[in-house]
């Protein structure tokens, strides 16, 4: 299974939110350098957040982006779900015509998904942001 760049780009964006959760609001072309991600892309991804209600976002000169919710209240099926534009967690079905091997392929691709789907509601933007935090130990962003 592979995520699409835009929801690639979605999750390191909100991991970086997560992790300036108490600090307050980052700016678009901060979080851009710093994740060394096209901008143009990464406003239209953030704006994408705010209209799912991940981000809230407030202008001018102190403004920017951040988590409208906590990390802990925000599971990873939420961001896949608002983000990818591929039915990633969809099965075709045509039941009726398929053939043996068609209605087995389709099974295997609905216990995927159901295991696929089970373990996305279950992660949270907070666990993941502690694990990346984890394995960065030492990198710390501040702004």
């Amino acid at each position: 299974m592979q995520l699409s760049k835009r929801t690639q780009y979605g999750i390191r964006a909100l991991v970086c939110f997560a992790d300036a959760y108490e600090q307050g609001a980052l700016q678009a072309g901060e979080l851009s350098r710093r994740e060394r991600l096209p901008p143009k892309f990464m406003e239209a991804i953030l704006n994408s957040l705010t209209r799912g209600r991940f981000l809230v976002s407030r202008k001018g000169r102190s403004g920017g982006y951040r988590l409208a919710r906590a990390p802990q209240q925000i599971t990873l099926g939420e961001i896949v779900e608002r983000l990818e534009t591929s039915r990633l967690l969809e099965v075709s079905r045509d039941e009726g015509k398929e053939r043996p091997g068609e209605v087995a392929v389709r099974l295997v691709e609905e216990r995927l998904t159901e295991s696929l789907t089970q373990v996305l509601k279950t992660i949270t933007l907070a666990q993941i942001a502690a694990e990346v935090s984890q394995g960065n130990a030492g990198q710390m962003y501040y702004i």
